[in-house]
């Protein structure tokens, strides 16, 4: 039997040219990796980030052997077990036979995002709140799972094979996440387009955040994991600023994590560079190919 994959990333961070202040944060290990975009006045934003990824990067969820065995901290309300079995198995359509565990994972990141939720609310009474998205690289009855978490709009993306790109060579980049926004809300009923809600002026107003004493309830999936894919995590600064192919011929282009992480960054910095720009790129990959996780840019 081959050894778990694990995570080789690279990331880079940036406050971009309009902010004082970075109020994104990040986390990658061999195993996990998140962004964080915070808000708040204050530096509220910033410490709602900060406590977020900590949380995740200090929670033994994504370094245990076995995972399974890590106990759960049931948030309120109790979990609709029945619900989660229907999106894990919805989810994981290409491999019909779910594993059991997949269930119970699910149910392991939810509560570490919760015990999020709840620090900064302690920490910030309120005043603050951060979305999230992430990724957990596990192993569960011997299969390879991505578990891909969001609430708010920090996204993640998968980048598709080669065999998969456009007719003009152009890389398939996937999202994987569905923003927790209005404008969002709106593109799904069919009221406005996708192209409208790139301009419109609500799109930065999102209905889900942790540590804001409102909705937080995060949205995960399961997905097979394969030696060689990459996903690219990302704040709203990045999406912001670069268009999807734009993205997918960085991403496609660049062999190594690190390189293709500080090349989307700029980017995103010479196109306007409006808000903090956070960007993760994290390949999977096998454990004696792997370099471990790498430094992100420090913030400017």
């Amino acid at each position: 039997m081959s050894a778990p994959l694990v995570i080789r990333a690279g990331a880079a961070t940036d406050r971009g040219l309009r902010r004082e202040t970075n109020e994104d944060a990040l986390v990658v290990t061999a195993t996990m990796c998140a962004v964080a975009d915070g808000m708040g006045g204050h530096e509220a934003g910033e410490i709602a980030a900060a406590l977020c990824v900590r949380t995740l990067g200090s929670s033994p969820l994504f370094t245990l052997a076995d995972p399974l065995g890590f106990p759960v901290e049931e948030p309120p309300p109790p979990l609709d077990v029945a619900r989660f079995r229907a999106t894990v198995e919805r989810e994981l359509r290409l491999d019909p036979d779910v594993p059991e565990g997949a269930i119970e994972a699910v149910r392991r990141v939810r509560s570490v995002l919760w015990q999020a939720d709840q620090h900064i609310q302690h920490a910030c009474a309120g005043r603050a709140g951060t979305t999230v998205t992430g990724v957990w690289l596990t192993r569960i009855e011997d299969r390879d799972l991505w578990i891909v978490f969001n609430t708010g709009d920090s996204r993640t993306y998968r980048l598709h094979p080669p065999e998969a790109a456009a007719a003009d060579g152009t890389p398939e980049l996937e999202q994987l996440t569905v923003d927790h926004s209005e404008v969002q809300y709106l593109v799904s009923i069919g009221q406005i387009t996708a192209a409208q809600a790139l301009v419109h002026p609500r799109r930065n107003v999102i209905t889900r955040a942790l540590g804001t004493g409102q909705v937080w309830e995060p949205d995960v999936r399961v997905l097979p994991a394969r030696p060689g894919e990459r996903l690219l995590l990302c704040s709203d600064g990045l999406t912001n600023e670069l268009s999807p192919a734009h993205m997918a011929r960085v991403l496609g282009r660049t062999a190594h994590p690190k390189e293709a992480a500080d090349v989307l960054l700029e980017a995103a910095l010479r196109t306007g560079g409006r808000d903090n720009v956070t960007v993760i790129v994290a390949d999977a990959a096998r454990a004696e190919e792997a370099t471990g996780p790498l430094p992100a840019q420090p913030p400017a």
